[in-house]
């Protein structure tokens, strides 16, 4: 029997349904916004993430599908949406031809080879915004707000945890005084973080497994070596917070794990019974446009992993409408049920055609197995009297419709349900 891939799964059925309806609440939130979506291509040159993300990333160094196509060229299975993006915002003069700040959003896949296991896969989904040409803190404390009000949207119970990681002015003595403190720590790192002590110090501040947080209370922290801007940005971005009601927590060990990151870092994590689980992060990239051959655009945004979100939201979210079903008795009625079907499909219900003839046992065991609450039913009186019959499995009632009512019964489903 062929498997699929490990570390990639299929959805169907109700899960399906759910994940359909999880991203049309996610798009009408942020489309709510002002933000368009901008789709760009799976694959790309692996030479923009090692740009783009950074050669000493994790993702790069250890999580890319990266191979050689048939002409020789290096590329990849994008692993994340931002540095995609910003080729797109250069490549086609986004910052010349639209007015500025541009926003936009992205929802679909993304690959990484790493170790799979539940709401993490190898290949998985991502949403994220990213907005070009504006570099106020304010326009972060949006960017944090969207993603928190999608959060509360789908019911969930998070906190928002935010950082400055500081500019190319203040960061590089801030990285000389974590590098000392943590060589004198170097035999009790872990093997990543002895690398990171050299490439990027800072990244050792967020590692799940030395867990600086917990076992040095003095580390030093950026927050406490900002440049004057810095700090006024971060004080900024803490009022604008407070304006949009979005609740926060400064933690200055939130610094992200991907290069391009410039002041403002975030993550939204979830409280799951005890534990924590990030479910949404970024932050301000200003330097990203640039570094990919743009002219100098301040830019931020953030990302969200849908698999992780889809596991989180409580199963009572999703009130699904009650399903209808609608089936001939007659090969005379198959012509009445397919203007019925028809006529049915232009409005937001749901409602499964079969137009094969069933005897009517039939047709209400094929009801049930779907798990109908209503059945539309055409039979020979159907026919002759061009009515419908519509039966509801939940109250055991029944009436009967003309065939041009179809308002009047699209109008029924959706009262029931409200």
């Amino acid at each position: 029997m062929v498997k699929g891939v490990k570390g990639m799964n299929d959805l169907f059925g109700q899960d399906a349904a759910k994940w359909i309806r999880m991203e049309e609440d996610i798009r009408r939130i942020i489309s709510s916004s002002g933000y368009g979506e901008i789709r760009t291509p799976m694959v790309e040159e692996l030479a923009l993430f090692k740009r783009g993300v950074g050669e000493t990333t994790d993702v790069v160094k250890k999580e890319m599908y990266d191979f050689h196509d048939k002409k020789g060229r290096h590329i990849a299975l994008r692993p994340e949406g931002t540095a995609g993006t910003v080729r797109a915002f250069v490549e086609h003069g986004m910052g010349i031809n639209f007015p500025s700040p541009l926003k936009c959003y992205y929802i679909g896949p993304f690959f990484r080879y790493e170790r799979p296991q539940k709401g993490r896969y190898r290949q998985f989904h991502q949403l994220g915004i990213e907005v070009f040409g504006d570099d106020t803190a304010e326009m972060d404390g949006e960017m944090i707000s969207i993603a928190y009000r999608i959060m509360t949207h789908f019911k969930l119970d998070v906190e928002v945890h935010i950082n400055s990681i500081g500019c190319a002015q203040c960061r590089p003595a801030y990285h000389e005084t974590i590098k000392e403190f943590f060589s004198e720590k170097k035999e009790e790192l872990c093997s990543d973080c002895k690398e990171r002590l050299e490439t990027n110090p800072m990244r050792i501040l967020d590692c799940k497994i030395c867990k600086p947080k917990e076992r040095w209370s003095e580390t030093p922290v950026m927050i406490n070596h900002l440049c004057d801007d810095c700090s006024t940005h971060f004080s900024r971005l803490q009022n604008a917070l407070d304006i949009f009601h979005v609740a926060f927590v400064v933690d200055p060990f939130i610094v992200r794990g991907l290069d391009y990151y410039t002041k403002t870092a975030f993550e939204i994590v979830a409280n799951t019974g005890g534990s924590q689980n990030a479910v949404a992060g970024g932050g301000r990239y200003d330097n990203l446009v640039r570094d990919l051959g743009g002219q100098p655009t301040p830019a931020t945004g953030f990302a969200a992993g849908l698999e992780r979100l889809f596991d989180l939201i409580p199963a009572d979210f999703f009130h699904n409408q009650p399903l209808a079903v609608a089936y001939t008795l007659t090969a005379d009625g198959v012509e009445q049920l397919v203007h019925f079907s028809k006529h049915i499909s232009h409005h937001p219900v749901k409602v499964i055609v079969d137009y094969k003839p069933r005897k009517i046992k039939k047709a209400l065991q094929r009801a049930n197995r779907f798990g109908a609450r209503w059945v539309f039913i055409i039979g020979e009186d159907e026919v002759k009297h061009e009515t419908i019959l519509v039966k509801d499995l939940e109250k055991g009632e029944q009436r009967e419709y003309k065939q041009y009512e179809v308002m009047n019964i699209v109008q029924m489903l959706i009262k029931s349900s409200l």
